[in-house]
């Protein structure tokens, strides 16, 4: 007994040894992530310890715990409420415990036993799943722990979780275990040596001394359970994958941002490849909940934003004064310039021989990409991993239609960009179907001068761009069918519209205050975007004499010269909480430039709008937010204040724009499953099946000509000829052959 004695105080102070090293000696604190039954009783003695010697200690425990009771205990707890009560826990424990006395394993019910084994397992790992969750997705009880500021979590892998929220709190962590079935855990896990031959396997009841039968049955046990095993942290692996993402700057990053922050609050490591010299993706805030990995860019932040400023000057100023060819030109002269930077920025990852090592050793298991920037599928396929793209749309649908196999007839499906319907004269088809033709052949052609033999020489094959890009397992397309007009998709086609939206949050108190003045006439909330912060003196006075003329409040994000013409009910700043203001009870209309995060702010809270359209999919969107009854249109180019004054009048006083902006509100409310944990499981779907090829049409694997039947018809149109020619000779000879007989009866 004193030699037993021994050996526990021993152990209990080498793991305390452990702990202390882990932090300061002094009042540390401890959060514990627990296991039931014995378990529990072997812990237990040690938090006392750590108690005793002036540690903090905190206990995670379930309101459905069966054996550890926080009201009868002096430890400290912090409970969290699970989906089932002490009564599963209990009947778990019995049917397992029923198992071992019942029915241990014989060489006639091995596998009998182990398959009963593996039923209760599946049971136990939905009961953990459920808590872990409780725990995880509790943001509330996260943030409580973050603000702790805890040293250690000390866990008993048994209940997996306590790894994980070891892992969300950036803490070290502790396993206090005694087994798993055949040493599973430590020898996958922590890497422990276990030679089948002479270490038996834990549950085996086999000693160091086997015979040949004996050693058999040994590696029979280990293949067993890592079999069993396996497929139990199948389910867990999700919890624990690794995310690349791969984004496009500016508004994008503002929508793929929500995603991803979705994605580590439930458990996954995110890591942003981000080049050195962005527009709104900030890599040195130290709160990010993402890692970072910077690409030295050869361009400077300087030579960034002037670019961007050309760009919006062009549109903003230029573009009403340019013939259509003209405005091409420069479109496709930018699009070159913008290609460059998106190549240097690929250059500075597949280029660099220790980064892509790097990235390889992480093992990440999804890249997530927006293809507006290329080379996220690039770094994909370097990789050999899926991914997916979080997509509004390309121009002309020409990335989703060509590469992606999407079908769009131009009969009835609008192309993007163009400011079309889905009801269109046969002026407008004919000029869909050329906008159709001459994105297809534009970007074709652009693609293999740029892109196809970049792509071709950084895989070290031949491959294309489109190629490349058809791979995608899954589109999470931005929109939804409060959006779209109706048209086919396919099944790796998932709308998620509006993923970034949520309830409207109290505003700030100045902010309120002003908005509580407007009284029953209620406030116009007014941006022109991430990207747009400043406009021409005529236009901005414009703007700012129309707004005056209203009876209603206005809030103006806005950070250029203020305008002279500015009235009293009109407030401007830097910053506006825009999705609370629209959710806000006296909101009644939305100014906007038709950005797709702001469109779907409004749709979301069912507030109308007035539409500034200036470029990229603003046309677009505000086309069909028009064609919707929810808009009214008007041309930055040619906007007049009373224009303007007329439009929000319009929009705020006829109810039908309300009504309208409302059923959409309620369309957008009314889906079987939210945007966001769309976006988040088809994203965890792709991880869990390494893939999605199942959702693949056929339709990537044929030629153009097969696609569309070309063969097909050249056959028919062939066999038709051929019959025709046939039909005629024959008709032609019965024709001779019955003058010929006529011939010789005159004669």
């Amino acid at each position: 007994m004193a030699t037993k004695a021994t050996s526990s105080q021993k152990y209990l102070q080498l793991l305390l040894l452990q702990v202390t090293l882990l932090g300061p000696v002094s009042c540390g604190k401890v959060l514990v992530w627990p296991t039931e039954g014995s378990h529990w009783l072997n812990v237990k003695i040690i938090i006392q310890e750590l108690i005793h010697r002036g540690h903090n200690v905190t206990i995670l425990v379930s309101n459905a715990s069966l054996f550890i009771k926080p009201a009868e205990a002096t430890e400290k707890f912090e409970v969290y409420n699970v989906p089932f009560e002490t009564d599963t826990v209990e009947n778990l424990i019995r049917h397992t415990v029923a198992l071992w006395l019942d029915n241990r394993p014989t060489t006639l019910t091995f596998w009998q036993f182990y398959k009963e084994l593996g039923k209760l397992s599946k049971h136990w790992n939905q009961m953990n799943r459920l808590m872990c969750d409780a725990v995880v997705t509790n943001q509330e009880l996260m943030a409580h722990l973050q603000e702790s500021g805890y040293d250690l979590v000390l866990s008993d892998p048994v209940t997996p979780c306590g790894e994980l929220v070891a892992l969300k709190l950036a803490i070290p962590f502790i396993y206090s275990l005694r087994f798993s079935p055949a040493f599973t855990l430590e020898r996958h896990c922590g890497k422990i040596p276990t030679p089948p031959s002479y270490t038996p396997a834990a549950l085996s009841e086999l000693t160091d001394s086997m015979s040949f039968s004996q050693r058999i049955k040994n590696i029979l046990s280990y293949h067993l359970q890592d079999y069993v095993f396996q497929s139990y942290w199948g389910e867990w692996d999700v919890y624990y994958s690794k995310v690349l993402v791969w984004p496009t700057d500016a508004s994008h990053w503002i929508n793929m941002k929500v995603l991803l922050e979705e994605l580590v609050h439930r458990g996954h490591e995110v890591t942003v490849l981000v080049a050195s010299s962005n527009l709104l993706i900030n890599y040195q805030d130290t709160s990010s909940p993402f890692t970072f990995e910077i690409l030295q860019v050869p361009f400077s932040q300087q030579s960034l934003e002037a670019l961007m400023e050309d760009f919006l000057n062009l549109w903003l100023n230029e573009a009403s004064n340019l013939y259509f060819w003209e405005k091409m030109q420069r479109l496709k002269k930018d699009l070159e310039i913008f290609s460059y930077i998106s190549k240097q920025t690929c250059d500075t990852l597949v280029m660099n021989p220790q980064m892509i090592a790097k990235l390889r050793q992480a093992k990440f298991d999804i890249v997530i990409a927006d293809p507006l920037a290329l080379g996220g599928e690039l770094v994909a396929e370097i990789l050999a991993i899926p991914f997916v793209y979080s997509f509004r749309f390309s121009d002309g649908n020409v990335a989703e239609r060509l590469c992606g196999g999407l079908p769009s007839p131009p009969s009835y499906v609008p192309a993007s960009t163009n400011g079309l319907t889905d009801q269109m004269s046969f002026e407008e088809r004919l000029q869909n179907f050329l906008f159709y033709l001459y994105t297809d052949l534009f970007f074709l052609k652009f693609w293999q001068d740029e892109w196809d033999g970049y792509y071709s020489n950084v895989l070290g094959r031949t491959t294309t761009l489109c190629e490349t890009m058809g791979k995608a397992e899954i589109w999470l397309i931005r929109t939804y069918w409060d959006f779209e007009f109706p048209r086919p998709f396919l099944p790796n086609f998932e709308f998620v519209g509006g993923l970034h939206c949520q309830p409207a949050k109290p505003l700030p108190k100045e902010m309120e205050e002003f908005v509580q003045s407007s009284g029953e006439h209620g406030i116009v909330v007014f941006s022109l975007g991430s990207m747009v912060n400043n406009l021409t003196d005529e236009k901005s006075n414009i703007i700012a004499r129309a707004l005056s003329q209203l009876p209603q409040k206005v809030l103006w994000r806005y950070k250029g010269k203020k305008p002279e013409a500015l009235g009293s009910n009109t407030r401007i700043y830097d910053w506006i909480p825009q999705n609370d203001l629209l959710g806000h009870p006296l909101a009644k209309a939305f100014l906007t430039h038709g950005g797709t995060n702001g469109i779907y702010e409004a749709i979301y809270h069912g507030i109308p709008m007035v539409g500034i359209p200036m470029f990229a999919d603003q046309h677009d969107n505000i086309a069909h937010m028009r064609a919707k009854g929810a808009a009214v249109e008007l041309d930055f180019n040619r906007l007049t204040t009373q224009d303007l004054v007329n439009a929000l009048n319009t929009v705020i006083n006829n109810s039908t724009y309300k009504e309208n902006a409302l059923r959409l509100s309620k369309i957008h409310h009314d889906q079987p499953i939210k945007p966001l944990d769309r976006a988040v499981f088809w994203v965890e779907f792709v991880m869990r099946h390494k893939g999605a090829k199942h959702l693949r049409p056929a339709a990537h694997h044929l030629t153009w000509y097969q696609y569309h039947c070309l063969d097909v018809l050249a056959f028919l149109l062939t066999c038709a000829a051929i019959a025709v020619f046939i039909l005629v000779k024959c008709c032609l000879f019965c024709c001779r052959r019955c003058g010929r007989i006529a011939k010789r009866k005159k004669d």
